[in-house]
C-alpha cells in the first residue's frame, strides 16, 4: 500500500525532468532493437519449452489438471497440496488436447501469454517509476533473468501466481491506493491466495514493506488520517475475501471443504519440517534485515521529487527484501519457485540503479542503456545455456517413459507413480509422494500403505520413483524392471526345470515364458496358457517345453510388446534414457 506522502526533496536515482521528457520517444533503432531482443527471448522460449528437463512439479499439476477434465474433484478425489484455481483455470485446455505423450509441451506454451504479461507489468512498473525506455529495458533484462526464464517456463501454479501478484503491485504504485483501486487490489490479492497459499509469505512482506513506507513518511511530513485508512483496508478485505470465497463455497458444496482445509493448509503446516526443526541464526536474519531496509527504502523515497514515485520505489524494494528474508528465515522448504514473483520486483529495483549510474557518465541514453542492457541479456542468457542448452533435449526421456505406460495400459489400470507422472493414470494410493508427504510417513502420521494399495488394487505398473526403501525392495521381489523407471508386474523364476515353485504378492493376467521355445507344462494342475489369471500367493510350475531362462510377467505387457528377458517395450529398444 502507498501511503499519501509530501513531494520529497534532492532526487538522488531519478533523472532530471528534461530528461524524462527526451527518453519518453524511441527512435526507430532503438524500438526495433527492443522488439529484437524480445522476439529472440520468445523464440528461445519455446525452444526450452519443447526441451528443458521436467521438474517433478509439473506432471504433479498436469495430473491434478487431469482430474478436472475428467470429472474428477481435487483433495476429494485427489491429493493436492496447492490451492486450485490455477489448475481448474488449465481444465479445458487439457481436456481439448486429449491424452498424449507430448501433453507437457503443448502446457507449457500455454504459460507463454503468462510470461509476457508479466514482462508487460514489469514496463508498466517500470514507465510509472522511472521513464518509459528505463521500464521496457527493465522488461528485457528481467525477462532473461536464469531463475524467472527457466522457471517460467515450466508448467506449475507459480506462474499464474507471479502474473496476479504482478498485477497486484502495479496496482499498488500507480495511483493512490483508494476506492476502486483499493478494492481491485484486495481482488487481486484473494486471486493470488487462490493460486498459492505462498502469498501469505508476499503479504506479509508488502505489509512490512508499506509499514515501512509509513514510518519513513512520517519521520519527514503528516500521517495519513486514521479514517481514511480504515476505509482503505476494508476495501481491500472486501476484495480479498471474494475469490477465495467462492471457492471455498463451492468446495463445501461438494462435500468437499474438510479435505480441502487438510491439504492446503494443515498437511503443509507440519511442525518440525526443515528451518522448523531447530533454532538458529537462520531466526535472525529478517530482524538484522530491517533496519537496512529501511536505510535503503529512505534513499527511494527520497530520489524522486514526486511523492508518489518515491514511496513507489520504497515499496518496491523493501517488499522483495522482506520476502527474500522471511523467506530464508522461517519458511521451512526454500525451492527455486518460492522467489519467482520477487525477481521482476528485484529486477525493478537494480536495472533502474544500473541505468542511473550509466547516466553519470555522459554517455546518451538512447545509446547507453540499449546497449548495456542487450550486453546484460547476452551474460544471461549465457547463465541460463550453462544450466541447460537448448539444444539438449531433456524432455525426451519423459516423453519417452509416458508413451510407454500410455501404451501398455488402459485408461482405467492403476499405475503407481511418486508424483503423477504417469499424469493420465490413477494411482493406487491416495497420496502425492512430495517432501512434506514423505516426512508425515516418516513420523507416523500417515501410513505408508503403498505396498498394501498396490496389492489391493492389483496395480501391475509403477514407477521406481520416490519410494521408502522398503516399498523399493518389494517392488523389485514383485516386479521386472523395464525402459527407464517403468517396472512391470511379473519376476524372474529362473531357468527351465521339472518344477519351479515361485510366490507374487500381485493378482493379476500373468503369462509364463522361456527365452528359447514356447513354455508348456503344469501351473498348480493345470495346463499352461499363453496367458491366465494367476491369484497372489505361492504356486508350482512343472516345465515340458521351453529352454533358458523363464519368466513370469503381466501377459498385457507381453502382449504389448515388453520383452522380460531384454526388459524392453517394442519400439522403444533403442532410445534408452
Amino acid at each position: 500500500m502507498v501511503p499519501e506522502v509530501a513531494v520529497l526533496r534532492s532526487p538522488q536515482f531519478a533523472p532530471k525532468p528534461d530528461v524524462v521528457k527526451r527518453e519518453r520517444v524511441f527512435g526507430m533503432t532503438e524500438t526495433w532493437a527492443a522488439g529484437l531482443a524480445m522476439g529472440v527471448i520468445i523464440a528461445l522460449r519455446v525452444v526450452y519449452a519443447l526441451h528443458y528437463r521436467v521438474d517433478s512439479d509439473e506432471p504433479q499439476h498436469l495430473h491434478v489438471v487431469w482430474g478436472w477434465a475428467h470429472g474428477l474433484l481435487q483433495y476429494r478425489d485427489i491429493f493436492d497440496n496447492h490451492s486450485p484455481l490455477f489448475q481448474m483455470l488449465c481444465a479445458p485446455l487439457f481436456w481439448a488436447l486429449g491424452e498424449h505423450a507430448w501433453i507437457v509441451t503443448p502446457m507449457r506454451l500455454a504459460m507463454l501469454p503468462l510470461y509476457a504479461a508479466d514482462l508487460w507489468l514489469v514496463y508498466l512498473i517500470g514507465r510509472s517509476l522511472y521513464v518509459q525506455r528505463w521500464g521496457l529495458w527493465t522488461a528485457v533484462v528481467a525477462a532473461c533473468m536464469p531463475g524467472f526464464f527457466l522457471v517460467t517456463t515450466e508448467f506449475r501454479t507459480d506462474d499464474l501466481w507471479t502474473t496476479v501478484w504482478l498485477v497486484a503491485v502495479w496496482l499498488a504504485v500507480e495511483g493512490a491506493l483508494e476506492g476502486r483501486r483499493a478494492f481491485l487490489f484486495g481482488l487481486t490479492l484473494g486471486a493470488c491466495f487462490s493460486v498459492s497459499m505462498k502469498t501469505t509469505l508476499l503479504l506479509v512482506a508488502m505489509v512490512v514493506a508499506g509499514l515501512g513506507v509509513m514510518v519513513l513518511h512520517g519521520l519527514s511530513r503528516r500521517n495519513t488520517g486514521v479514517k481514511a485508512m480504515a476505509k482503505r483496508i476494508g476495501l481491500i478485505l472486501a476484495g480479498l475475501v471474494i475469490v477465495p470465497g467462492i471457492l471455498i463455497a463451492f468446495f463445501a458444496a461438494h462435500g468437499a471443504l474438510h479435505a480441502m482445509f487438510y491439504c492446503v493448509i494443515q498437511h503443509n503446516a507440519l511442525p518440525g519440517l526443515g528451518k522448523w526443526a531447530k533454532a538458529g541464526f537462520h531466526q535472525w536474519l529478517f530482524p538484522i534485515s530491517l533496519p537496512v531496509l529501511l536505510g535503503l527504502g529512505w534513499l527511494c523515497m527520497h530520489s524522486s521529487a514526486d511523492e508518489r514515485i518515491g514511496a513507489g520505489r520504497a515499496l518496491i524494494l523493501m517488499t522483495w527484501g522482506a520476502f527474500y528474508f522471511l523467506l530464508k528465515s522461517y519458511w521451512p522448504l526454500v525451492t527455486a519457485q518460492d522467489t519467482l514473483p520477487v525477481l521482476p520486483l528485484v529486477a525493478l529495483t537494480t536495472v533502474p540503479f544500473l541505468f542511473h549510474v550509466l547516466s553519470l557518465t555522459g554517455w546518451p541514453a538512447r545509446v547507453a542503456i540499449p546497449v548495456t542492457s542487450l550486453v546484460v541479456m547476452g551474460c544471461e542468457i549465457g547463465m541460463i545455456w550453462r544450466q541447460q542448452s537448448p539444444l539438449d533435449n531433456r524432455m525426451a526421456g519423459f516423453e519417452r517413459n509416458l508413451a510407454i505406460v500410455l501404451h501398455v495400459t488402459d485408461p482405467g489400470d492403476p499405475v503407481m507413480d511418486g508424483k503423477g507422472e504417469t499424469i493420465f493414470r490413477n494411482r493406487p494410493t491416495y497420496w502425492v509422494l512430495e517432501g512434506v508427504t514423505l516426512r508425515r510417513i516418516q513420523l507416523g502420521l500417515i501410513p505408508d500403505d503403498v505396498k498394501e494399495r498396490m496389492i489391493a488394487t492389483g496395480t501391475c505398473v509403477a514407477l521406481n520413483n520416490r519410494l521408502r526403501p522398503a516399498d523399493k525392495a518389494w517392488l523389485r521381489a514383485n516386479y521386472l524392471q523395464g525402459t527407464g523407471k517403468i517396472w512391470v508386474a511379473g519376476k524372474n523364476l529362473g531357468t527351465a526345470d521339472e518344477k519351479i515353485a515361485f510366490h507374487t504378492d500381485v493378482r493379476g493376467r500373468y503369462a509364463i515364458l522361456s527365452r528359447g521355445g514356447k513354455m508348456t507344462g503344469l501351473l498348480d494342475g493345470v495346463p499352461l496358457q499363453d496367458s491366465q489369471q494367476i491369484a497372489a500367493g505361492d504356486h508350482q510350475l512343472e516345465t515340458t517345453g521351453g529352454k533358458g531362462a523363464v519368466a513370469l510377467v503381466w501377459a498385457q505387457a507381453v502382449e504389448r510388446g515388453f520383452n522380460p528377458f531384454t526388459r524392453k517395450f517394442a519400439g522403444y529398444a533403442d532410445k534408452e534414457n
